[in-house]
């Protein structure tokens, strides 16, 4: 799979935090350029399969009702799952056409149905795990400074080196900074 690879890797942890990936050797700058390419190439394809589809391509062919579309099917499906956009898709494509008869109502069923969704499952029909994660809180696992699951020992001081987090600890308390300077 194409995540399991180096450079879907190297994608990762730029995504994640591109100070940190830089420090581990990564070249975030030749990776993000290869990123945008190889969307560009596939953006390319997508546009000549379509244009060969369509025989014509115009630009009242490109509403704003299929940038809403768009949106919608990744949002509905889940950000960062590949299944959830196929899921997404056939909420957003299929389902309209069985329900035609409610033509006239077709926004405010699709603007309710957002709405729900945004309230009952905020992060998609189908997560990706990372995302499933990052919503529901986790298993409590990742490291926050100062959080749930960061270095409980500094608050009391016994860590050597991590941080104690509390107020003047940062940037700006060495040099006098605000409140606990010195």
């Amino acid at each position: 799979m194409a995540k399991d690879s180096r450079i879907g890797r190297a994608w990762s942890y730029i995504r994640e935090d591109e100070v940190a990936a830089a420090a581990m050797g990564i070249d975030t700058g030749r990776y993000k350029v290869l990123a945008f390419a190889v969307g560009g190439a596939l953006a390319g394809v997508a546009g000549n399969l379509y244009a060969v589809k369509m025989g014509v391509i115009a630009p009242e062919s490109f509403s704003f009702w299929e940038s809403v579309v768009m949106f919608a099917i990744v949002i509905l499906g889940g950000t960062g799952s590949i299944p959830g956009v196929f899921l997404g898709t056939f909420a957003m494509v299929v389902l309209p056409q069985l329900f035609r008869g409610l033509a006239d109502y077709r926004m405010l069923v699709f603007g309710a149905a957002m709405v729900v969704l945004m309230i009952v499952r905020p992060e998609g029909l189908w997560p990706s795990r990372r995302w499933r994660l990052a919503m529901r809180g986790g298993d409590g696992s990742a490291a926050v400074p100062g959080g749930a699951g960061g270095w409980p020992a500094a608050a009391e001081g016994g860590l050597p080196g991590a941080p104690a987090g509390g107020a003047g600890d940062g940037p700006g308390a060495a040099a006098g900074g605000a409140a606990g300077g010195r």
